[in-house]
């Protein structure tokens, strides 16, 4: 069994479930960053688990293998944005508990209330603050993946933003983005707070100027300036060869794509994988003591 661990961090991308694991005893270091291949779609068998209930076995047996070698009592998963909501409502709206119900069930279609998870998170802008919806039956197959472990924690694509902002000591402005297949999550950041998050979806990675463009006339943060765009996730560089000029625009980009980036040290120094897809499960891996404000309603 290798040494224990604080916590481990999980993120999966296509077929590739990534994970890291923090070391208790020394702070951004990192026992161990890893992937684990599968001959199917992660996303679609928590999905649909009752139609691949064998591939969903797969998935679980391998994390409690990880649990097993690493022996964390801490798990924390990176809930991908296909999964949730988002919206970003006034005061008027969530201070006002009939209006507040009644944006819920125009955006989730008329669901029922008692399937909703719903959490609000606070903005740079006080005015505002931004609605997360999760579905709890989609939730539950997380919850029951990660089963083998004590404590869970199931972070947003926002919410790794401000992680990052917390493990490099950043208080100015940045963009980050999460370039995965057939979508980008994006975040903006100001103080250090979050400013504004969206995803795109495309059908081509070429598709991403005309649609940054048109998001970028109702989001104006998408074209504020930014101290720094970071960039991570499996697609990065495919997506900045084709968003460098806009990128270039709003801030100096960096790819999250080596340890000396990310700020961290690890055991190994070579990876047969790309580190930036694993980012996200490094991040995680780190900051499992740092949480960000939030007010939850049932």
């Amino acid at each position: 069994m290798s040494s224990a661990g604080e916590c481990l961090g999980l993120c999966f991308a296509d077929h590739q479930l990534f994970y890291a694991v923090s070391d208790a005893n020394r702070p951004k270091h990192l026992l161990h960053i890893g992937c684990i291949d599968f001959n199917f779609s992660i996303k679609e068998i928590i999905t649909n688990v009752t139609a691949n209930r064998d591939h969903f076995s797969g998935l679980s047996n391998s994390i409690f293998q990880l649990h097993q070698t690493f022996d964390c009592s801490l798990a924390r998963l990176l809930i991908p944005v296909s999964f949730e909501c988002w919206s970003i409502l006034p005061r008027l709206v969530y201070e006002t508990p009939d209006e507040r119900e009644d944006h819920l069930s125009i955006l989730m279609n008329g669901m029922p209330r008692h399937e909703l998870e719903t959490t609000w998170f606070d903005l740079s802008n006080q005015d505002h603050k931004l609605l997360l919806i999760r579905n709890r039956e989609l939730l539950k197959q997380f919850r029951d993946l990660l089963s083998p472990f004590s404590q869970t924690d199931f972070i947003s694509e926002f919410e790794l933003g401000s992680e990052w902002n917390n493990h490099a000591n950043r208080n100015g402005t940045c963009l980050t983005v999460n370039c995965l297949s057939g979508h980008l999550a994006i975040s903006s950041y100001m103080l250090g707070k979050l400013r504004g998050t969206t995803y795109i979806y495309f059908d081509s990675v070429n598709d991403l100027p005309f649609l940054w463009t048109y998001y970028g006339q109702e989001l104006k943060w998408f074209n504020g300036i930014h101290d720094d765009v970071f960039v991570y996730g499996p697609n990065s560089v495919d997506v900045i060869e084709v968003m460098s000029s806009y990128f270039n625009e709003t801030g100096k980009i960096t790819l999250l794509n080596n340890l000396e980036s990310i700020g961290v040290e690890a055991e190994e120094s070579t990876y047969g994988f790309k580190l930036e897809s694993a980012f996200p499960a490094i991040m995680l891996s780190l900051n499992s003591s740092k949480q960000v404000p939030t007010t939850t309603t049932s």
